[in-house]
């Protein structure tokens, strides 16, 4: 992984871009669940209310991923091609849409939170707290969306490092945000919830701002410009979305599925939403390299295909897997074993730590599939296959993952661990079908640029 390629004239190290975006994911992590680990210390009801709500939260920004994920692909073929004349373009598009679907969502969302929450059976004492830090974070999402738009930017152009060093001051703004919101710092009262999403949004500010700087001062000929969408490029919006949909819809895909079985969960009582909220965040350090490693590697497979070097994405392929796989299972091992005192840490409740150190022994057999879904995934779309993984990523995750979690969760009293295991089956049944794929070689033959 420490050897550079070269491809279309762009040099690459994978190590160099990995370690960067493994920081990131880090950072993105703690970003994302510092308000439940300092939630913890405030009351339990809180810790769901925010989980219910990010849950929501989350699946929505993957729309913007839609976009930002095209970006990305996109750009990254047509730098590999040589192609410069259509990138000012890209630039553009993607800010315009991004910008234009946060809006319309924020405006969803401060009409319709009641109705989510009874949708997704929130249990009625988490409510007030989880539509206070839904609608306040609702209005930081057209930053979020300009934030994603320029990171993705910057990430075709391998400007992994400058991403990382912009999510790290983030983190420090959540974590003193928090502090000073949720406990109350000096004059400040204790807002809990609220807090927490007021943190949030300063941190999505925070985060766009700096985006929108670094690839105006590390990018050369960086413009977003409108004229560069006179005439306006419909065939280019056309590749937009036959890409970014279908790319885009197996993430969403996921999180749909995922919000539909916390319904199963919330169903088990606030001790058992609890205890999701931790393995879930657990699972994160889990995958968070292979991750990583993906994203690097799916920046180079775009270049090579762009370049028409197949071999050379082929063999980066089968080399993230064979080297970071054994490592993610590692790790989720060591989470296991450790899974008490660990739990330990994030609450004192027996029911909790019990049932979360079941639920990591399940976790490890997961990874494995995972690991698989997410490099493939990544690769699969970076060569222009991005139909197939939606179309099984739909199937699989509602049908094992939603389906069997009700059926071993709900109906045979499972209750979480039986959740976690339909995750597996999910997990592990779209690998295989993913390796079948690649390993056929239709990707090849795949017009791109």
């Amino acid at each position: 992984m420490n050897k550079k390629i070269t491809v279309a004239g762009h040099e690459f190290s994978l190590l160099a871009m990995t370690w960067p975006v493994f920081i990131e994911l880090l950072l993105q992590m703690l970003v994302g669940n510092i308000d439940q680990i300092m939630l913890s210390r405030y009351n339990a009801t809180a810790v769901a209310a925010v989980g219910n709500a990010n849950q929501i939260m989350t699946t929505l920004i993957l729309t913007f991923n839609v976009i930002s994920l095209a970006a990305t692909i996109m750009l990254s073929q047509y730098l590999g091609a040589r192609e410069y004349d259509k990138v000012e373009q890209i630039y553009t598009l993607a800010v315009c849409l991004n910008l234009a679907v946060s809006l319309v969502i924020t405006g969803g969302l401060l009409l319709g939170a009641d109705g989510l929450f009874s949708i997704m059976q929130v249990p009625m004492e988490a409510r007030p707290e989880a539509k206070s830090y839904l609608l306040i974070t609702a209005l930081s999402l057209p930053c979020q969306a300009l934030m994603l738009t320029f990171s993705a930017f910057l990430r075709a152009h391998a400007k992994m490092l400058v991403i990382m060093l912009s999510t790290g001051v983030i983190n420090l703004i959540n974590i003193v945000g928090n502090t000073a919101f949720i406990y109350g710092l000096g004059p400040m009262p204790r807002l809990g919830a609220a807090g927490a999403a007021i943190s949030t949004s300063i941190c999505r500010t925070a985060g766009m701002l700096m985006m929108i700087f670094a690839f105006f001062h590390t990018v050369q000929n960086a413009r977003v410009s409108l004229k560069a969408l006179r005439p306006f490029p419909t065939g280019l919006l056309k590749r937009f979305l036959g890409i970014g949909l279908p790319a885009g819809g197996e993430g969403l895909s996921y999180n749909l599925s995922q919000s539909t079985s916390l319904v199963f969960v919330n169903l088990m009582g606030t001790f058992a939403v609890t205890t999701r909220m931790y393995c879930a965040m657990f699972a994160q350090v889990c995958y968070m390299l292979i991750s990583a490693v993906s994203q690097a590697v799916a920046i180079v497979v775009g270049y090579c295909v762009g370049a028409k070097d197949f071999d050379q994405a082929d063999r980066q392929n089968w080399n993230a897997l064979k080297t970071f796989t054994p490592i993610t299972l590692i790790i989720a091992a060591v989470l296991a074993v450790f899974s008490q005192p660990l739990l330990s840490l994030f609450s004192s409740d027996p029911q909790v730590i019990a049932l979360g150190q079941k639920v990591m022994i399940v976790e490890v057999f997961l990874e494995l599939g995972r690991c698989f879904n997410i490099v493939m995934v990544r690769n699969l779309q970076a060569v222009g296959d991005v139909r197939f993984p939606v179309l099984v990523g739909i199937a699989s995750q509602w049908i094992v993952g939603v389906g069997v979690a009700w059926l071993l969760g709900i109906h045979f009293g499972l209750g979480l661990v039986g959740v976690w295991m339909a995750f597996a089956l999910d997990e592990n049944l779209r690998a295989v079908i993913f390796v079948i794929r690649w390993k056929r070689g239709g990707w090849r033959r795949i017009k791109t640029v």
